[in-house]
């Protein structure tokens, strides 16, 4: 990555021309604003564990909670990476290498990018974080809780074919290599499947999950749409 982002280092410093499409030369500064990675690799960029957060400074047991956290601080996160690395023994400094769960990955090639903060760039893994976190080993599990592994096959087993939706001849629970698109493919039809096996306030409450996360696959947003998200929060 280093080699990779090695031009984006002089270009944000100093600029550089591009032409336009509108055909003139202007000046740019282009910076790293997005990096889009899964989880492991996150935390893998971010010399973090990966039983943390890669954007803030939660601590393992508190994520989940209410309570706001701090951002991670790229420059404090290179300050101790190089103290650990000249072998420091100094007691707050491994105290806060520890709280902050930091392993050292070397070389770190956001250390050169300007204007950019590495921690802040980070998007979301819908994939990990929505379609399999939230939606598969949260919702899913909890709702098998509630109506019975065998009930819930049965009604995957019993859904009419219909263009554009899949159907789970045996059920979810041979399943055994999921991926992003089976997820997907539950998440369209899970709904309507829990429909008179659960409480009116567990549907609610699902489709309050399943809303999130369609509203956050969306590509463009609309005003209206960030209500929506908002609502389903």
């Amino acid at each position: 990555m280093e080699i990779l982002t090695e031009s984006l280092v002089k270009a944000g410093k100093h600029g550089v021309d591009m032409t336009c499409a509108d055909g003139f030369i202007c000046g740019m500064w282009p910076i790293l604003a997005a990096y889009v990675a899964d989880y492991p690799e996150q935390c893998l960029v971010a010399c973090c564990m990966e039983n943390r957060c890669p954007i803030c400074k939660v601590h393992p047991t508190k994520r989940g909670s209410h309570e706001p956290c701090h951002w991670r601080d790229q420059h404090e996160t290179i300050q101790l990476l190089a103290k650990k690395e000249t072998g420091c023994r100094d007691a707050d400094i491994k105290s806060q290498y520890d709280n902050l769960g930091l392993r050292p990955i070397y070389p770190l090639f956001w250390v050169k990018l300007p204007h950019s903060n590495i921690f802040q760039s980070f998007t979301s893994d819908l994939l990990h974080q929505l379609h399999k976190g939230v939606f598969k080993d949260h919702l899913v599990r909890w709702c098998t809780n509630l109506v019975r592994e065998q009930e819930l096959n049965a009604r995957f087993k019993s859904m009419t074919s219909h263009p554009g939706l899949r159907h789970f001849k045996n059920g979810i629970s041979s399943v055994s290599e999921w991926t992003g698109a089976e997820h997907k493919a539950m998440e369209r039809v899970f709904l309507g499947l829990l429909a008179g096996a659960v409480e009116d306030r567990v549907l609610a409450a699902v489709r309050a999950v399943l809303d999130f996360i369609f509203y956050s696959s969306l590509i463009t947003y609309l005003t209206n749409h960030s209500i929506s998200l908002a609502g389903s929060r």
